[in-house]
């Protein structure tokens, strides 16, 4: 909240000197940190959950088969019946005017696609087969985007040499290796590779991809790994550490095998990623400036470790579609957002580097309806379509869910007068509101990101699902799993910029990240 100056608020300034004096003191910080932590764990029931996508009741299959998305709440049909016209609804999100994040990044929404995709994996079928119950996803935060889904996708991305993963070289930087090849006069897969990818996941994502793109595609964990500019650059900025720390630990271990060698790599960049996740991207979604960190065995002492499984309301609430601004710049040239996707060739003309940096100094789009540009509003109609499909309860149920009073009105829940009239003429009555609107629809102060149940559903299924780990266990989380030398690299990652850093010509870390400074 800023004061009548434009500044921050005494309230706030003090707030801030408070949390910087616990964060000094590691007794105090451990203290608080687990805290802040169980304050969201323990905000709705944990695991397992008496629902899933198998059943609209309790069935031993919905609590044990996880090739079924799990779900928070009951279905309700009923209630879905009614709900208005989703041409109507749809109009409620589509682009009005360029409205800006206050401080956040164009790198913050590609972290968080290439984060999210790895995990809410919902099934691809047939438009008219598509019910939305099953999902593909290993439910863990697991690095699948540069390591793939089994055992044998990893295979074929492994070099097989010093525990590498398959690389090139392009105009000096490594990227992931190529996936395709010119064969005979066609651009066609590269033998290796063909069957890294379901034939339907294939056909989905590349069907109409044009030459040209497939000759820019790299070979990855994921069939939409090479979707978006944003996504390849994540995906070359991982596989870069995971060859450098396979080649730190082979100058330590000259007699460890490839096979140690990756293993060992693997398990340092996952848990990278884990400490990333909580104090670097959780961090930045918070209100609070305070430096929430990873403790090896925390978790296990809680109620809410169980096992992961994701659900399809938190699939749907990371749509986060508005995060993408109009335009978008990289070296001076100003591009229509829609740029981003298959935007590998963009992403080799400005090198990685440049990407990391500009893309750090523009800002993201802000969380919110009317936001979202018009060549994501297929994706934000098909999103509307599956809530739907999931006969998923009204918004108001959802906050009870989570142990917050009901919003009484519309005007209370936007703050925008303007907008709440919108909605009041959709829907009539705010208990009558879907929750995949009503999350968007949240009205918040400048200092915050998104709006309260939506932070709160995030926070949950990121503490709970990522602080789970096995690679976090106490037993696990040691020299033998990770070697000394592999603890002190996760030891000094605490952000992405470190791993930036690492990895580019990017030598001061204040150059990039989540927050426009």
């Amino acid at each position: 909240m800023a004061d009548d100056r434009g500044g921050t608020s005494l309230k706030d300034r003090l707030l801030g000197a408070a949390l910087k004096v616990v964060a000094a003191v590691p007794p105090l910080h451990r203290l608080v940190n687990k805290r802040l932590i169980n304050s969201y764990a323990y905000a709705a029931g944990f695991r397992p959950r008496a629902f899933s996508m198998a059943a609209d009741y309790t069935t031993w299959r919905g609590l044990t088969d996880r090739r079924y998305s799990g779900r928070h709440l009951p279905a309700a049909p009923a209630y879905n019946a009614a709900l208005p016209p989703a041409e109507e609804v749809l109009k409620l999100f589509k682009k009005t005017g360029d409205l800006r994040a206050r401080d956040t990044s164009l790198l913050f929404p590609f972290f968080a696609q290439w984060f999210t995709d790895s995990f809410l994996r919902t099934k691809w079928k047939k438009p008219d087969e598509q019910d939305f119950a099953e999902n593909e996803s290993n439910h863990e935060i697991d690095l699948c985007q540069i390591y793939g889904i089994s055992e044998v996708q990893t295979g074929m991305l492994r070099a097989f040499e010093g525990g590498r993963l398959k690389s090139q070289t392009i105009n000096g930087e490594v990227f992931p290796a190529p996936l395709f090849e010119e064969r005979n006069g066609a651009v066609v897969l590269r033998p290796e590779f063909e069957r890294l990818y379901s034939e339907e996941n294939f056909d989905r994502v590349f069907a109409n991809a044009d030459d040209a793109h497939k000759k820019n595609s790299f070979a990855v964990g994921l069939e939409h790994g090479n979707s978006t500019l944003g996504n390849t650059l994540m995906n070359t900025l991982f596989l870069r550490e995971h060859n450098r720390i396979a080649g730190e630990l082979q100058k330590a271990h000259p007699d460890w095998d490839d096979e140690r060698l990756f293993q060992t790599a693997r398990n340092i960049c996952i848990v990278i990623l884990l400490k990333i996740v909580i104090g670097d991207y959780i961090v930045h979604i918070a209100p609070a400036d305070f430096p929430l960190m990873v403790v090896p065995g925390m978790a296990e002492k809680e109620r809410w470790y169980r096992t992961n499984w994701i659900a399809v309301e938190f699939a749907l609430l990371y749509r986060w579609h508005d995060l993408i601004p109009s335009t978008v710049i990289f070296n001076g040239e100003t591009r229509d957002s829609s740029a981003l996707r298959h935007g590998n060739g963009w992403l080799l003309q400005v090198g990685v580097d440049q990407a990391c940096r500009e893309a750090s100094r523009q800002l993201a789009g802000k969380i919110g309806l009317g936001n979202t540009p018009d060549f994501l509003m297929k994706v934000k109609e098909s999103s509307l379509a599956m809530a739907r499909r999931c006969a998923l309860a009204p918004y108001n149920a959802y906050r009870e869910h989570y142990g917050k009073e009901p919003i009484r009105s519309f005007e209370e829940l936007t703050r925008d007068p303007a907008l709440a009239a919108k909605l009041k003429e959709v829907y009539g009555d705010i208990d009558k509101l879907e929750w995949f609107v009503g999350i968007f629809a949240e009205g918040y102060d400048d200092k915050e990101m998104m709006g309260e149940l939506l932070k709160t559903m995030v926070a949950n299924d990121a503490f709970t699902q990522a602080l789970t780990n096995p690679l976090l266990a106490e037993r696990v989380y040691n020299a033998e799993t990770f070697s000394p030398e592999g603890l002190e690299i996760i030891e000094n990652t605490n952000s992405l910029a470190d791993l930036i850093q690492r990895n580019t010509g990017v030598t001061d870390k204040a150059e990039v990240g989540f927050q426009i400074r």
